[in-house]
């Protein structure tokens, strides 16, 4: 028999730890995830995205869910030096003119295009 181990008004969250508790090897489903996205207005009426799991497996269940809100799984951001991430740059001058002609004339600029090789082939 399964029993409701949690409810997310998020349906995000729910699918995080709906697959969090598989990849533990946790038989879960989530039920009435389908409604919650596509009638956001009845999220609380319907009591969320309700996480299911058996009897037999919920306090393993309750373990990693417990561990998800302590953040055993975030992920470092990737930096050596412990700064903030940055953006990469991968503006050119052409590419804001282009943008700054669009927004001012409303005329799109004419964008170099590669040959098509395949325009010459006679069959």
């Amino acid at each position: 028999m399964d029993i409701i181990l949690a409810s997310y008004t998020d349906p995000l969250e729910a699918q995080i730890a709906l697959g969090r508790l598989h990849a533990e090897g946790i038989d879960a489903r989530l039920d009435d995830a389908h409604s919650v996205l596509a009638n956001w207005e009845w999220r609380l009426a319907i009591g969320g995205a309700k996480l299911r799991v058996p009897e037999a497996q919920a306090a393993q269940a309750r373990e990693v869910l417990a561990a998800i809100e302590a953040g055993a799984f975030a992920l470092d951001d990737g930096t050596d030096d412990g700064g903030p991430l940055r953006v990469p740059d991968r503006e050119s001058l052409s590419g804001r003119i282009a943008w700054l002609v669009l927004m001012l004339f409303n005329i799109p600029l004419p964008w170099r295009r590669r040959r098509d090789d395949s325009a010459g082939r006679e069959f």
